[in-house]
């Protein structure tokens, strides 16, 4: 299906990032999460995902941009890291026509999967991802440890590491599958002001700030392989929470839901009300 009349297409390399920021505010207008970003705020997000701005694009009516999907890719992977639509070309079809132009796109360029995350109560791009054959492989979840939950009074010595190689622990140890924004090629990209943290030289964290206020990220928790089994990592988020007592740990909506529910559980952690899909597409078919 083409474009609508006088819609044009655009790779995403032909504009800045503070303008794609901008572009990328105006198209989550309204969105049940909202992207109020700058250029640095971008930069500092898409960098780690491994954003191809060369597949990704931008639509313009009139000089006047109206869609954006950006796209991610490693390997023969690709991913819609993000996808918007301004109000007023919403419900019009763009987005069915937008995204089939990038998935024909990729094919071309060889790529054989496409991934994506949807928030799994907005049903209008459900019906569409569904439309073009994506398909659901599994839940996402959100966890929130609140500040007060069980703090102890003495803080454990946590020692500064360099992120990437703990990055490199988990693809050696870690469990297999994760999702894209908890990979270790996504982790390998963290830097400053993001700090990667070592308990007992056998347990490993990576956090950052948090856009909440009074929050830390936990961007990902790691036990060596022989250590496991015996509480360590109870006592990484003890610590976690002992060195920054008024902040809740945070984990963004995507976390497996069938991964540790239980430690998740014991440890005060609640489950966050925003969860996602994460979704498939077979390019070679």
């Amino acid at each position: 299906m083409p474009l609508p009349a006088g819609v044009a297409t655009h790779p995403a390399l032909a504009f800045t990032t503070s303008a794609l920021a901008e572009i990328m505010t105006a198209c989550f207008e309204g969105y049940v999460v909202p992207q109020a970003i700058n250029g640095e705020m971008f930069n500092a997000r898409f960098r780690r995902e491994t954003l191809d701005l060369r597949a990704s694009r931008v639509f313009m009516e009139g000089g006047h941009p109206v869609a954006l999907i950006l796209v991610a890719r490693r390997g023969w992977t690709a991913r819609i890291a993000a996808m918007g639509i301004v109000p007023a070309y919403r419900a019009r079809g763009l987005g069915r026509t937008a995204l089939g132009e990038v998935i024909d796109d990729l094919r071309k360029l060889g790529d054989r999967r496409l991934l994506l995350e949807v928030i799994d109560t907005n049903e209008p791009a459900l019906r569409l991802y569904r439309s073009l054959g994506f398909e659901v492989r599994r839940r996402l979840i959100g966890y929130r440890r609140p500040a007060a939950a069980g703090t102890p009074s003495a803080v454990a010595d946590l020692v500064e590491v360099d992120p990437l190689s703990i990055a490199r622990r988990l693809a050696a140890e870690g469990p297999a599958d994760l999702p894209w924004f908890l990979a270790p090629e996504t982790l390998a990209a963290t830097a400053a002001p993001a700090r990667g943290l070592c308990l007992e030289g056998r347990t490993f964290a990576i956090v950052e700030p948090a856009p909440q206020p009074a929050s830390l990220a936990l961007r990902t928790l790691f036990v060596n392989r022989d250590a496991r089994g015996r509480g360590l990592g109870r006592a990484m988020i003890s610590a976690l929470a002992a060195a920054h007592p008024e902040q809740d740990l945070l984990i963004s909506a995507n976390f497996p839901e069938e991964l540790a529910p239980g430690f998740m559980a014991c440890m005060g952690f609640e489950r966050t009300p925003i969860s996602q899909f994460e979704m498939d597409l077979d390019l070679a078919v």
